[in-house]
Protein backbone atom coordinates (compact mmCIF):
# COMPACT_ATOMS: atom_id res chain seq x y z
CA UNK A 1 0.00 0.00 0.00
CA UNK A 2 1.88 3.21 -1.05
CA UNK A 3 1.46 6.38 1.56
CA UNK A 4 1.92 9.38 -1.66
CA UNK A 5 1.83 12.02 1.30
CA UNK A 6 4.74 10.35 3.11
CA UNK A 7 8.14 10.57 2.69
CA UNK A 8 9.94 7.35 0.88
CA UNK A 9 13.11 6.92 2.30
CA UNK A 10 15.95 5.52 -0.42
CA UNK A 11 18.16 5.11 2.52
CA UNK A 12 21.89 4.02 1.47
CA UNK A 13 25.11 2.73 3.42
CA UNK A 14 28.59 1.61 2.91
CA UNK A 15 31.51 0.88 5.47
CA UNK A 16 35.31 0.90 4.49
CA UNK A 17 35.14 -2.83 4.69
CA UNK A 18 31.93 -3.10 1.86
CA UNK A 19 33.82 -0.39 -0.31
CA UNK A 20 36.71 -3.34 -0.99
CA UNK A 21 33.58 -5.30 -2.78
CA UNK A 22 34.00 -3.09 -5.56
CA UNK A 23 31.59 -0.43 -7.57
CA UNK A 24 28.19 -2.75 -6.68
CA UNK A 25 28.01 -1.54 -3.22
CA UNK A 26 29.15 2.10 -3.75
CA UNK A 27 26.66 4.77 -2.68
CA UNK A 28 26.15 6.08 -6.49
CA UNK A 29 24.94 2.09 -7.52
CA UNK A 30 22.93 1.92 -4.70
CA UNK A 31 21.40 5.32 -5.75
CA UNK A 32 20.99 4.53 -9.16
CA UNK A 33 19.25 0.57 -8.35
CA UNK A 34 16.48 2.78 -5.45
CA UNK A 35 15.76 5.76 -7.86
CA UNK A 36 14.64 3.22 -10.51
CA UNK A 37 13.12 0.62 -8.16
CA UNK A 38 11.21 3.29 -6.71
CA UNK A 39 10.23 5.06 -10.40
CA UNK A 40 9.35 1.25 -11.32
CA UNK A 41 6.72 0.91 -8.38
CA UNK A 42 4.85 3.76 -8.55
CA UNK A 43 6.91 5.43 -4.70
CA UNK A 44 6.50 9.52 -5.34
CA UNK A 45 8.26 11.99 -2.74
CA UNK A 46 11.61 10.14 -2.61
CA UNK A 47 14.23 11.34 -0.07
CA UNK A 48 17.86 9.45 0.01
CA UNK A 49 19.68 9.32 3.65
CA UNK A 50 22.93 8.35 3.04
CA UNK A 51 25.63 7.18 5.33
CA UNK A 52 28.71 6.49 3.64
CA UNK A 53 31.56 5.07 5.68
CA UNK A 54 29.46 3.44 8.64
CA UNK A 55 29.49 -0.09 10.36
CA UNK A 56 26.20 -1.42 10.11
CA UNK A 57 26.88 -3.43 13.27
CA UNK A 58 25.13 -0.33 15.33
CA UNK A 59 22.70 2.37 14.29
CA UNK A 60 23.31 5.71 17.07
CA UNK A 61 26.53 6.81 15.31
CA UNK A 62 24.96 6.55 11.68
CA UNK A 63 24.00 10.48 11.06
CA UNK A 64 21.68 9.73 8.40
CA UNK A 65 19.97 7.17 10.03
CA UNK A 66 19.18 9.08 13.36
CA UNK A 67 18.01 11.97 10.83
CA UNK A 68 15.83 9.53 9.06
CA UNK A 69 14.68 7.83 12.14
CA UNK A 70 13.44 11.32 13.68
CA UNK A 71 11.19 11.45 10.80
CA UNK A 72 9.50 8.71 11.23
CA UNK A 73 8.65 9.51 15.16
CA UNK A 74 7.46 12.38 13.46
CA UNK A 75 5.46 10.23 11.70
CA UNK A 76 6.66 11.50 7.98
CA UNK A 77 8.02 8.47 6.81
CA UNK A 78 5.66 5.86 5.09
CA UNK A 79 8.33 3.40 3.80
CA UNK A 80 11.86 2.70 4.03
CA UNK A 81 13.52 1.05 0.60
CA UNK A 82 17.34 -0.29 1.01
CA UNK A 83 19.08 -2.10 -1.52
CA UNK A 84 19.51 -5.17 0.22
CA UNK A 85 19.20 -6.24 3.86
CA UNK A 86 22.81 -5.87 4.78
CA UNK A 87 22.95 -1.77 3.63
CA UNK A 88 20.24 -1.61 6.75
CA UNK A 89 22.18 -3.21 9.28
CA UNK A 90 24.13 -5.87 10.57
CA UNK A 91 23.50 -6.47 14.23
CA UNK A 92 21.16 -9.35 14.19
CA UNK A 93 19.05 -8.21 17.13
CA UNK A 94 18.63 -4.84 16.41
CA UNK A 95 17.74 -5.57 13.08
CA UNK A 96 14.74 -7.87 14.11
CA UNK A 97 13.70 -5.06 16.42
CA UNK A 98 13.36 -2.06 14.04
CA UNK A 99 11.59 -5.08 11.80
CA UNK A 100 9.16 -6.89 13.82
CA UNK A 101 8.47 -3.88 16.72
CA UNK A 102 9.46 -0.39 15.74
CA UNK A 103 8.68 -0.48 12.25
CA UNK A 104 5.01 -1.45 12.85
CA UNK A 105 4.36 0.58 15.63
CA UNK A 106 4.79 3.85 13.36
CA UNK A 107 2.98 2.42 10.69
CA UNK A 108 6.47 1.67 8.07
CA UNK A 109 7.22 -0.30 5.14
CA UNK A 110 10.05 -1.72 4.64
CA UNK A 111 11.75 -3.11 1.71
CA UNK A 112 15.23 -5.07 0.41
CA UNK A 113 14.90 -4.95 -3.08
CA UNK A 114 17.43 -7.56 -4.01
CA UNK A 115 16.79 -9.70 -1.13
CA UNK A 116 13.23 -9.60 -2.29
CA UNK A 117 11.81 -8.48 1.25
CA UNK A 118 8.70 -6.57 1.65
CA UNK A 119 6.85 -6.51 5.25
CA UNK A 120 3.58 -5.39 3.71
CA UNK A 121 3.89 -9.03 2.46
CA UNK A 122 3.85 -10.48 6.15
CA UNK A 123 6.84 -12.38 7.87
CA UNK A 124 9.29 -14.06 5.67
CA UNK A 125 11.02 -16.83 7.65
CA UNK A 126 13.92 -16.30 5.45
CA UNK A 127 14.51 -12.20 6.55
CA UNK A 128 15.84 -13.40 10.12
CA UNK A 129 18.30 -15.93 8.97
CA UNK A 130 19.69 -13.54 5.98
CA UNK A 131 20.12 -10.83 8.49
CA UNK A 132 22.02 -13.81 10.60
CA UNK A 133 24.38 -14.26 7.85
CA UNK A 134 24.89 -10.47 7.70
CA UNK A 135 25.84 -10.88 11.62
CA UNK A 136 28.35 -13.49 10.97
CA UNK A 137 29.63 -11.81 8.15
CA UNK A 138 30.93 -8.80 10.30
CA UNK A 139 32.00 -11.59 13.19
CA UNK A 140 34.24 -13.32 10.85
CA UNK A 141 35.88 -10.14 9.24
CA UNK A 142 36.18 -8.48 13.21
CA UNK A 143 38.08 -11.70 13.89
CA UNK A 144 40.55 -11.61 10.94
CA UNK A 145 41.04 -8.17 11.56
CA UNK A 146 41.91 -8.34 15.35
CA UNK A 147 44.83 -11.08 13.78
CA UNK A 148 46.52 -8.74 11.10
CA UNK A 149 46.28 -5.99 13.98
CA UNK A 150 47.86 -8.23 16.84
CA UNK A 151 50.36 -9.67 14.20
CA UNK A 152 51.37 -5.24 13.76
CA UNK A 153 51.10 -4.55 17.09
CA UNK A 154 53.95 -7.21 17.63
CA UNK A 155 56.39 -5.63 14.80
CA UNK A 156 55.83 -2.46 16.60
CA UNK A 157 53.51 -0.66 14.22
CA UNK A 158 51.10 1.89 15.61
CA UNK A 159 47.97 0.09 14.83
CA UNK A 160 45.12 2.77 15.23
CA UNK A 161 46.34 5.68 13.84
CA UNK A 162 47.12 7.81 16.97
CA UNK A 163 50.09 10.60 16.86
CA UNK A 164 50.91 11.76 20.14
CA UNK A 165 50.85 15.43 21.03
CA UNK A 166 54.37 17.01 20.03
CA UNK A 167 54.78 14.38 16.91
CA UNK A 168 53.95 13.73 13.66
CA UNK A 169 54.45 10.37 11.08
CA UNK A 170 57.35 10.42 8.85
CA UNK A 171 56.50 11.45 5.35
CA UNK A 172 58.56 7.88 4.48
CA UNK A 173 57.11 5.32 7.17
CA UNK A 174 53.99 5.88 9.03
CA UNK A 175 54.75 4.17 11.82
CA UNK A 176 57.56 5.85 12.29
CA UNK A 177 57.44 9.07 14.71
CA UNK A 178 59.38 12.60 14.27
CA UNK A 179 59.46 15.60 16.58
CA UNK A 180 57.07 18.34 15.43
CA UNK A 181 58.71 21.65 16.66
CA UNK A 182 55.09 23.88 16.24
CA UNK A 183 54.03 21.74 19.88
CA UNK A 184 57.00 19.94 20.98
CA UNK A 185 57.96 22.94 23.50
CA UNK A 186 54.51 22.63 25.19
CA UNK A 187 55.34 19.24 26.10
CA UNK A 188 59.26 20.05 26.96
CA UNK A 189 57.41 22.98 29.55
CA UNK A 190 54.89 20.46 30.91
CA UNK A 191 57.53 18.24 32.23
CA UNK A 192 60.28 21.01 32.91
CA UNK A 193 57.31 22.75 34.97
CA UNK A 194 56.51 19.50 36.75
CA UNK A 195 59.62 18.66 37.77
CA UNK A 196 60.21 21.67 39.32
CA UNK A 197 56.92 20.91 41.25
CA UNK A 198 54.75 23.20 39.31
CA UNK A 199 50.97 22.45 40.22
CA UNK A 200 49.22 21.51 37.14
CA UNK A 201 46.43 24.21 37.70
CA UNK A 202 49.31 26.46 37.59
CA UNK A 203 50.87 25.23 34.48
CA UNK A 204 47.22 24.75 32.75
CA UNK A 205 47.35 29.08 33.44
CA UNK A 206 50.91 29.27 32.17
CA UNK A 207 49.82 27.52 28.91
CA UNK A 208 47.11 29.89 28.21
CA UNK A 209 49.40 32.51 28.31
CA UNK A 210 52.14 30.97 26.15
CA UNK A 211 48.94 29.89 24.19
CA UNK A 212 49.48 26.28 23.40
CA UNK A 213 46.63 25.04 21.68
CA UNK A 214 45.57 21.85 23.41
CA UNK A 215 45.09 18.22 21.86
CA UNK A 216 41.67 19.00 21.05
CA UNK A 217 42.57 21.99 18.89
CA UNK A 218 45.98 20.51 17.38
CA UNK A 219 43.60 17.54 16.40
CA UNK A 220 41.52 19.30 14.51
CA UNK A 221 44.26 21.28 12.80
CA UNK A 222 45.89 17.98 11.67
CA UNK A 223 42.44 16.74 10.19
CA UNK A 224 42.39 20.07 8.71
CA UNK A 225 45.12 22.68 8.08
CA UNK A 226 43.53 25.45 7.34
CA UNK A 227 40.88 25.08 10.32
CA UNK A 228 40.82 28.47 12.64
CA UNK A 229 41.39 27.25 15.83
CA UNK A 230 39.71 30.32 17.03
CA UNK A 231 36.32 29.07 16.54
CA UNK A 232 36.96 26.37 19.24
CA UNK A 233 35.74 27.11 22.80
CA UNK A 234 38.98 28.26 24.19
CA UNK A 235 41.80 26.44 22.61
CA UNK A 236 44.76 27.00 24.57
CA UNK A 237 42.85 25.73 28.03
CA UNK A 238 43.98 22.40 28.59
CA UNK A 239 42.45 20.09 31.30
CA UNK A 240 44.25 18.19 33.75
CA UNK A 241 43.66 14.82 32.51
CA UNK A 242 45.45 15.52 29.43
CA UNK A 243 48.10 16.98 30.70
CA UNK A 244 48.60 13.83 33.43
CA UNK A 245 47.97 11.23 30.83
CA UNK A 246 51.03 12.96 28.67
CA UNK A 247 53.07 13.08 31.95
CA UNK A 248 52.37 9.44 31.88
CA UNK A 249 53.21 8.31 28.13
CA UNK A 250 56.91 6.29 27.45
CA UNK A 251 56.20 7.86 24.16
CA UNK A 252 58.42 11.36 25.15
CA UNK A 253 61.64 9.20 25.75
CA UNK A 254 61.30 7.81 22.85
CA UNK A 255 59.99 4.29 23.01
CA UNK A 256 56.63 2.52 21.36
CA UNK A 257 54.28 1.00 22.96
CA UNK A 258 51.42 -1.53 20.97
CA UNK A 259 48.77 -3.82 22.31
CA UNK A 260 47.58 -0.92 24.64
CA UNK A 261 43.87 -1.28 24.69
CA UNK A 262 40.79 -3.55 22.78
CA UNK A 263 37.16 -3.53 22.55
CA UNK A 264 34.81 -5.68 24.26
CA UNK A 265 32.76 -6.51 21.42
CA UNK A 266 32.45 -5.56 17.36
CA UNK A 267 29.18 -4.52 18.68
CA UNK A 268 30.44 -2.06 21.19
CA UNK A 269 32.82 0.91 21.57
CA UNK A 270 33.72 0.41 25.01
CA UNK A 271 37.77 0.08 24.74
CA UNK A 272 39.43 -1.90 28.00
CA UNK A 273 43.02 -1.04 28.40
CA UNK A 274 45.10 -4.18 28.06
CA UNK A 275 47.64 -4.50 31.68
CA UNK A 276 50.84 -3.46 30.90
CA UNK A 277 52.86 -7.46 30.73
CA UNK A 278 50.19 -7.59 28.30
CA UNK A 279 51.41 -4.67 26.36
CA UNK A 280 54.50 -5.22 23.55
CA UNK A 281 57.22 -2.57 24.10
CA UNK A 282 60.47 -1.06 21.73
CA UNK A 283 62.75 1.02 22.74
CA UNK A 284 63.97 4.24 21.30
CA UNK A 285 61.76 3.81 18.28
CA UNK A 286 62.12 7.68 17.80
CA UNK A 287 63.83 10.49 19.10
CA UNK A 288 62.78 11.58 22.59
CA UNK A 289 61.33 14.87 23.23
CA UNK A 290 62.42 14.74 27.19
CA UNK A 291 65.56 12.88 29.17
CA UNK A 292 65.57 10.12 30.76
CA UNK A 293 66.30 12.18 33.99
CA UNK A 294 63.03 14.93 33.79
CA UNK A 295 60.99 11.92 33.22
CA UNK A 296 62.77 10.01 36.26
CA UNK A 297 62.25 13.11 38.08
CA UNK A 298 58.05 13.74 37.04
CA UNK A 299 57.67 10.42 38.06
CA UNK A 300 58.77 9.90 41.52
CA UNK A 301 56.92 13.61 42.18
CA UNK A 302 53.63 11.89 40.76
CA UNK A 303 54.33 8.81 43.33
CA UNK A 304 55.26 10.58 45.95
CA UNK A 305 53.17 13.80 46.05
CA UNK A 306 50.01 12.76 48.61
CA UNK A 307 46.94 13.54 47.63
CA UNK A 308 45.55 16.04 50.43
CA UNK A 309 42.90 18.53 50.94
CA UNK A 310 43.18 21.97 50.25
CA UNK A 311 43.04 22.92 54.18
CA UNK A 312 45.96 20.45 54.50
CA UNK A 313 49.57 20.27 53.70
CA UNK A 314 51.55 17.37 52.29
CA UNK A 315 54.14 16.43 54.70
CA UNK A 316 57.41 17.29 53.29
CA UNK A 317 59.11 13.37 54.03
CA UNK A 318 56.26 11.78 52.76
CA UNK A 319 57.21 8.53 51.07
CA UNK A 320 60.77 9.07 51.88
CA UNK A 321 60.59 7.40 55.30
CA UNK A 322 60.69 4.11 55.53
CA UNK A 323 61.75 1.34 58.85
CA UNK A 324 64.88 0.38 59.10
CA UNK A 325 64.31 -3.00 60.72
CA UNK A 326 60.93 -4.12 59.10
CA UNK A 327 60.95 -2.21 55.73
CA UNK A 328 57.69 -0.95 55.76
CA UNK A 329 56.89 3.15 55.39
CA UNK A 330 56.69 5.28 58.03
CA UNK A 331 53.24 7.03 58.61
CA UNK A 332 52.97 10.73 59.54
CA UNK A 333 51.10 12.13 62.74
CA UNK A 334 50.10 15.55 64.04
CA UNK A 335 48.96 16.49 67.68
CA UNK A 336 46.36 18.78 67.81
CA UNK A 337 47.15 19.87 70.92
CA UNK A 338 50.09 21.47 69.92
CA UNK A 339 52.45 21.50 66.70
CA UNK A 340 54.17 18.58 67.09
CA UNK A 341 54.82 16.08 63.79
CA UNK A 342 56.17 12.69 64.50
CA UNK A 343 56.15 9.52 62.49
CA UNK A 344 56.30 6.18 63.79
CA UNK A 345 56.72 2.57 61.73
CA UNK A 346 53.69 1.42 59.79
CA UNK A 347 54.46 -2.07 60.43
CA UNK A 348 53.93 -1.45 64.20
CA UNK A 349 50.62 0.51 63.60
CA UNK A 350 49.21 -3.14 62.04
CA UNK A 351 51.02 -5.34 64.61
CA UNK A 352 47.83 -7.21 64.95
CA UNK A 353 49.06 -9.35 62.17
CA UNK A 354 51.26 -12.25 64.01
CA UNK A 355 54.20 -12.21 61.15
CA UNK A 356 54.81 -8.26 62.13
CA UNK A 357 56.56 -8.03 65.72
CA UNK A 358 58.34 -4.51 65.16
CA UNK A 359 58.17 -1.76 67.31
CA UNK A 360 56.84 1.85 66.94
CA UNK A 361 59.74 3.79 65.66
CA UNK A 362 58.91 6.88 67.00
CA UNK A 363 60.84 10.03 65.85
CA UNK A 364 60.06 13.62 66.01
CA UNK A 365 60.24 15.15 62.43
CA UNK A 366 62.80 18.06 63.65
CA UNK A 367 65.06 15.64 64.45
CA UNK A 368 64.72 14.10 60.68
CA UNK A 369 64.87 17.41 59.58
CA UNK A 370 68.12 18.27 61.26
CA UNK A 371 70.06 14.58 60.28
CA UNK A 372 68.75 15.11 56.70
CA UNK A 373 70.19 18.73 56.10
CA UNK A 374 73.22 18.25 58.39
CA UNK A 375 74.02 15.28 55.87
CA UNK A 376 72.88 17.21 52.73
CA UNK A 377 75.17 20.32 53.50
CA UNK A 378 78.05 17.91 54.37
CA UNK A 379 77.29 15.72 50.84
CA UNK A 380 76.84 18.64 48.65
CA UNK A 381 80.02 20.83 50.12
CA UNK A 382 82.05 17.42 48.96
CA UNK A 383 80.40 17.12 45.72
CA UNK A 384 81.23 21.06 44.72
CA UNK A 385 84.25 21.49 47.19
CA UNK A 386 86.58 18.45 46.21
CA UNK A 387 84.56 17.30 42.73
CA UNK A 388 87.10 15.03 41.71
CA UNK A 389 87.62 13.02 44.86
CA UNK A 390 83.75 13.00 45.25
CA UNK A 391 83.00 10.92 42.28
CA UNK A 392 85.97 8.99 42.58
CA UNK A 393 84.49 7.61 46.20
CA UNK A 394 81.71 7.02 44.64
CA UNK A 395 83.23 5.07 41.52
CA UNK A 396 85.08 3.02 44.16
CA UNK A 397 81.49 1.77 46.00
CA UNK A 398 81.60 -0.59 42.86
CA UNK A 399 83.90 -3.30 42.84
CA UNK A 400 84.72 -5.66 39.72
CA UNK A 401 82.41 -8.61 41.30
CA UNK A 402 79.51 -6.48 40.61
CA UNK A 403 80.82 -5.46 36.92
CA UNK A 404 81.07 -9.12 36.46
CA UNK A 405 77.59 -9.56 37.75
CA UNK A 406 76.16 -6.79 35.12
CA UNK A 407 78.07 -8.16 31.98
CA UNK A 408 75.96 -12.03 33.34
CA UNK A 409 72.79 -10.23 33.16
CA UNK A 410 73.30 -8.29 30.13
CA UNK A 411 74.26 -11.46 28.72
CA UNK A 412 70.91 -12.93 30.28
CA UNK A 413 68.57 -10.49 29.26
CA UNK A 414 69.53 -10.41 25.85
CA UNK A 415 68.86 -14.43 26.00
CA UNK A 416 65.51 -13.79 26.88
CA UNK A 417 64.26 -11.30 25.03
CA UNK A 418 65.56 -13.27 22.05
CA UNK A 419 63.32 -16.09 22.81
CA UNK A 420 60.54 -13.61 23.68
CA UNK A 421 59.93 -12.68 20.29
CA UNK A 422 59.99 -15.90 19.03
CA UNK A 423 57.09 -17.13 21.27
CA UNK A 424 55.09 -13.37 20.26
CA UNK A 425 55.85 -14.49 16.46
CA UNK A 426 54.98 -18.22 16.98
CA UNK A 427 52.02 -17.40 18.83
CA UNK A 428 50.57 -14.63 16.08
CA UNK A 429 51.13 -17.49 13.43
CA UNK A 430 49.01 -19.88 15.20
CA UNK A 431 46.30 -17.20 15.77
CA UNK A 432 46.15 -16.34 12.15
CA UNK A 433 46.28 -20.35 11.45
CA UNK A 434 43.59 -20.72 13.79
CA UNK A 435 41.66 -17.74 12.28
CA UNK A 436 42.19 -19.65 8.51
CA UNK A 437 40.81 -22.74 9.31
CA UNK A 438 44.67 -24.06 9.39
CA UNK A 439 44.62 -25.02 12.80
CA UNK A 440 41.37 -26.38 15.12
CA UNK A 441 40.15 -24.80 18.15
CA UNK A 442 41.57 -27.62 20.24
CA UNK A 443 45.34 -27.57 18.94
CA UNK A 444 44.96 -23.68 18.87
CA UNK A 445 43.95 -23.82 22.58
CA UNK A 446 46.98 -26.25 23.75
CA UNK A 447 49.69 -24.59 21.67
CA UNK A 448 48.26 -21.33 22.89
CA UNK A 449 48.38 -22.39 26.77
CA UNK A 450 51.96 -23.47 26.14
CA UNK A 451 53.07 -19.81 24.46
CA UNK A 452 51.34 -17.99 26.73
CA UNK A 453 52.86 -19.60 29.96
CA UNK A 454 56.48 -19.38 28.09
CA UNK A 455 55.79 -15.62 27.48
CA UNK A 456 55.18 -15.45 31.23
CA UNK A 457 58.15 -16.40 32.35
CA UNK A 458 60.04 -14.34 29.98
CA UNK A 459 58.33 -11.77 30.56
CA UNK A 460 58.54 -12.18 34.34
CA UNK A 461 62.46 -12.85 34.10
CA UNK A 462 63.11 -9.80 31.63
CA UNK A 463 61.68 -7.28 34.62
CA UNK A 464 63.28 -8.84 37.11
CA UNK A 465 66.89 -8.94 35.57
CA UNK A 466 65.63 -5.20 34.15
CA UNK A 467 65.60 -4.10 37.62
CA UNK A 468 68.39 -5.64 38.80
CA UNK A 469 70.21 -4.01 36.01
CA UNK A 470 69.26 -0.34 37.01
CA UNK A 471 70.50 -0.29 40.01
CA UNK A 472 74.31 -1.71 38.92
CA UNK A 473 74.49 1.09 35.70
CA UNK A 474 77.64 2.82 34.82
CA UNK A 475 78.69 4.61 37.82
CA UNK A 476 79.98 7.60 36.54
CA UNK A 477 76.87 8.38 34.41
CA UNK A 478 74.92 8.00 37.99
CA UNK A 479 77.76 10.60 39.48
CA UNK A 480 76.96 13.04 36.56
CA UNK A 481 73.41 12.93 37.32
CA UNK A 482 73.48 13.58 40.74
CA UNK A 483 76.19 16.15 40.18
CA UNK A 484 73.39 17.72 38.26
CA UNK A 485 71.20 18.40 40.52
CA UNK A 486 74.10 19.38 43.64
CA UNK A 487 74.58 22.10 40.85
CA UNK A 488 71.09 22.97 40.64
CA UNK A 489 70.46 23.93 44.13
CA UNK A 490 73.68 26.49 45.07
CA UNK A 491 72.59 27.71 48.49
CA UNK A 492 70.39 25.00 50.38
CA UNK A 493 68.63 27.09 53.14
CA UNK A 494 64.97 24.92 53.66
CA UNK A 495 64.20 21.36 52.91
CA UNK A 496 60.95 22.22 50.96
CA UNK A 497 59.05 18.97 49.25
CA UNK A 498 60.63 19.28 45.73
CA UNK A 499 63.96 18.93 46.60
CA UNK A 500 63.96 16.32 49.01
CA UNK A 501 62.58 14.00 45.83
CA UNK A 502 65.77 15.93 43.65
CA UNK A 503 68.18 14.46 46.36
CA UNK A 504 67.15 11.60 48.18
CA UNK A 505 65.64 8.31 47.11
CA UNK A 506 64.76 6.94 50.76
CA UNK A 507 65.77 7.60 54.55
CA UNK A 508 65.85 4.21 56.72
CA UNK A 509 65.06 4.96 60.86
CA UNK A 510 66.24 2.76 63.06
CA UNK A 511 64.51 2.02 66.39
CA UNK A 512 66.62 3.78 69.24
CA UNK A 513 69.45 2.29 70.94
CA UNK A 514 68.84 2.55 74.66
CA UNK A 515 71.71 1.31 76.09
CA UNK A 516 74.19 4.02 73.57
CA UNK A 517 71.28 5.85 73.77
CA UNK A 518 72.09 6.87 70.23
CA UNK A 519 69.76 6.42 66.93
CA UNK A 520 70.98 5.03 63.23
CA UNK A 521 69.46 6.96 60.14
CA UNK A 522 70.74 5.98 56.79
CA UNK A 523 70.23 8.15 53.87
CA UNK A 524 70.18 7.23 50.16
CA UNK A 525 70.48 9.80 47.45
CA UNK A 526 69.01 9.25 43.83
CA UNK A 527 72.04 8.07 41.66
CA UNK A 528 74.65 7.79 44.78
CA UNK A 529 73.22 6.14 47.19
CA UNK A 530 74.47 6.31 50.54
CA UNK A 531 77.60 8.37 51.14
CA UNK A 532 79.27 8.10 54.36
Amino acid sequence: MLQPNKITALYCRLSQDDANYGESYSITNQKKLLEKYAADNGFTNCKFYVDDGYTGVTFDNRPAFKEMYAEIEKGNIGTVITKDLSRFGRNYLLVGQYLQIIFPEFNVRYIAVNDNIDTIQGDDEFTELRSLFNEWYVRDTSKKIKAVKLAQAMRGERVNGAVPYGYIPSAEDKNHLEIDERYAPAIRDLFKLYAQGKGLMDIVRYFKEKKYPNPKAVRMLREKPDFDIRTLDEPYVWNRRSMGEILDNPVYLGHTYTHQSYKVSYKSKKVIEYPIDQQFEFLNTHDPIIDTDTWEIVQRRKADRPKVSRQSEADSFSGLLFCGDCGTRMSVHREKSRPRVFYTCEGYNSRREKSNQCTTHSINKKIVEAVVMDDLLRVTAEARERRAEFIAKCKAKSSDSTKKEQAVKKRELAKSEKRLEEVKKMFVRIYEDNTLGKLSDDEYKLLSDTYKSEQMSLENNIEEISAELDKILDDEQNVERFLKIVDKYTDITELTFDLLRDFIDKILIYENDRVNKTRKIEIFYNFVGNIS
